[in-house]
């Protein structure tokens, strides 16, 4: 199985003129092509500033990060970033919002633009391509704005809590779409959530991260859910075996947060 993914001895301290915080320490991962790997861990342990250290917004202090064998570089185009909210623009209708990037990084040719038609077409948004985002509901934008990063053909894709703005049903209804859309496009994927249940349901395997300083407790194999989808895996009796594993295994490490805190 091919790496896509290689984040070795990772550290990351941030330096003020008084002071420093280690967010990160020693963080190793590895993400295969075609997985979708999750991270989850308590409150402000770092998770999206791990994708910054991915994407190559942020430069770690020590150690290395490589994307399909290659540095992280934020204008390689290895990577895409899908966001918390669409952010997709009132003024500019919906192809023209998922053809915003390709016109930022000055690839818009018409392969690309008859490419992102496909798209649209595959995942029924196609007659909605002259619409504007106020009117589409919040799934649809949610699709839009993945379709907007697939276009750019990453090889791999940073999901920062994509679904935390939606109400609960439409959330469910939205994975589902997502997963299918990576899956139909053989797409690798980090995806961070806060929510355990939505990253049992969508990913391979799940990163477990310690408190501040972050660094991985545990990785859980999620290799018996695959094949199912992600509706179809909360009905499962090991959904529930997950969650409880995961929900200890993360409230072991608030316990160890807060005896430290009452320690000091």
């Amino acid at each position: 199985m091919n790496t896509i993914l290689q984040m070795q001895k990772v550290c990351l301290t941030y330096h003020t003129t008084k002071n420093e915080t280690e967010a990160i320490k020693d963080l190793s991962v590895e993400c295969y092509e075609g997985e979708l790997l999750g991270i989850v861990g308590p409150s402000g342990c770092g998770k999206t500033t791990i994708l910054s250290l991915l994407s190559g917004i942020l430069t770690p202090s020590s150690g290395q990060v490589f994307i399909d064998g290659k540095r992280a570089d934020p204008h390689s185009g290895l990577t895409g970033y899908m966001l918390q909210k669409d952010e997709l623009l009132p003024w500019r209708s919906i192809l023209s919002n998922v053809l915003i990037g390709l016109e930022i990084k000055k690839r818009k040719t018409q392969q690309k633009v008859e490419y992102a038609q496909e798209l649209l077409k595959k995942y029924n948004l196609y007659e909605f391509k002259d619409f504007y985002p106020n009117q589409l509901s919040g799934g649809m934008k949610q699709r839009v704005a993945l379709i907007r990063t697939l276009v750019l053909e990453p090889k791999l894709l940073l999901l920062d809590e994509p679904f935390s703005a939606l109400d609960f049903q439409t959330r469910l209804n939205v994975v589902e779409d997502v997963y299918s859309i990576l899956r139909s496009e053989g797409k690798s994927a980090v995806f961070v959530t806060h929510d355990i249940s939505e990253a049992i349901s969508m990913c391979d395997r799940v990163v477990i991260l310690s408190n501040r300083p972050s660094t991985v407790k545990e990785v859980v194999d999620l290799s018996p859910l695959k094949g199912y989808t992600p509706l179809r895996r909360r009905e499962l009796p090991m959904f529930s075996e997950y969650f409880d594993k995961i929900w200890s295994n993360m409230q072991t490490t608030k316990e160890k947060r807060s005896n430290e805190t009452q320690a000091t």
